[in-house]
């Protein structure tokens, strides 16, 4: 006869946890791109985003011989999904930059839209190739107009050539 004991409901909802909880930068899978799978290529924060006062500017270079397709998504400071899922179709040589805000950026840029104003946000760049170069910067505007860039204190790479 074996002896069952009572599990406590804490210790069941704490099990189900992982079941439930929404993929964050290091676990959710990358986005595909009209049917072909993308990969995650590199990782980078803190991303900052405060409309008129501080934005992040990612730049991508696509290496590869061909066409790319490229995302980027932005994680707030706990680890959920902020803003909307942005894509670029890079052509082969070609450059893209992504934006937290328009009025920071190139007149080409894509702007991330919906994004909320955070602070030590991170952020990932999807694509259909490993063959990237990324780098990225904040951009400070002070309150007389003028502004100043910075870079983005890490920028790592997680994929390698294809």
């Amino acid at each position: 006869m074996s002896i069952r004991r009572p599990i406590s409901w804490l210790a069941f909802l704490v099990s189900l946890m992982p079941a439930f909880a929404a993929g964050g930068l290091l676990t959710s899978p990358a986005p595909d791109f009209d049917g072909v799978p993308g990969r995650v290529v590199y990782r980078m924060g803190p991303v900052h985003h405060e409309q008129g006062h501080v934005d992040t500017l990612v730049i991508c270079t696509n290496l590869a011989d061909v066409p790319a397709g490229l995302a980027i998504e932005i994680f707030d400071s706990d680890d959920a999904l902020a803003g909307l899922l942005t894509r670029a179709k890079v052509a082969a040589g070609g450059t893209v930059t992504f934006a937290t805000a328009g009025d920071v950026a190139p007149a080409d840029a894509v702007v991330v839209l919906a994004l909320p104003p955070m602070e030590n946000a991170k952020a990932r760049v999807s694509a259909t190739t490993a063959r990237l170069s990324c780098s990225a910067k904040h951009v400070l505007r002070a309150a007389g107009g003028g502004s100043k860039e910075v870079p983005l204190e890490l920028v790592k790479k997680v994929a390698g050539g294809d």
